[in-house]
C-alpha cells in the first residue's frame, strides 16, 4: 500500500481519464455523422433493393453528444420509391461511442 499522497494522486489521474473518457473530446460531431453514414452504407451494400441514402435529405441530419458517445439520427429510403418525397423515407438512431464503433444498425 502506497503513501496518502500516491494513494490521492492515483485517484486523481484514475478520475481524469474517466471524465476524458465521458466527454470523448476527440470525437466530433462530424466525425460521428460520418462514421454512421459509412456503417450504415457498408450494412446495406450488397442488398438488393436495400436501403440508403440517394435520396432528397438524407443522410445523416443531427447528432447530440450522449454519455460515453453521441447518437446520431440518420434518413433514409428503402426499395423503389415511387416518388422521392419525405413520406417515403425512414429514420434511425445510430450510437457512436468513444472508441468510434457503431451501434443500432440491427437485423436488416
Amino acid at each position: 500500500m502506497g503513501t496518502p499522497r500516491r494513494e490521492a494522486c492515483s485517484r486523481l489521474v484514475v478520475l481524469v481519464g474517466l471524465l476524458l473518457l465521458l466527454w470523448s473530446s476527440w470525437l466530433s460531431a462530424e466525425a460521428a455523422q460520418e462514421r454512421a453514414v459509412a456503417a450504415f452504407t457498408s450494412a446495406w451494400s450488397g442488398v438488393d433493393d436495400g436501403c440508403g441514402f440517394n435520396c432528397t435529405g438524407c443522410g445523416a441530419v443531427s447528432a447530440r453528444r450522449t454519455l460515453l458517445g453521441w447518437q446520431v439520427d440518420v434518413e433514409y429510403a428503402c426499395g423503389l420509391l415511387p416518388a422521392d418525397v419525405p413520406e417515403y423515407h425512414r429514420r434511425a438512431t445510430l450510437f457512436v461511442s468513444v472508441l468510434g464503433t457503431v451501434h443500432g444498425l440491427g437485423a436488416r
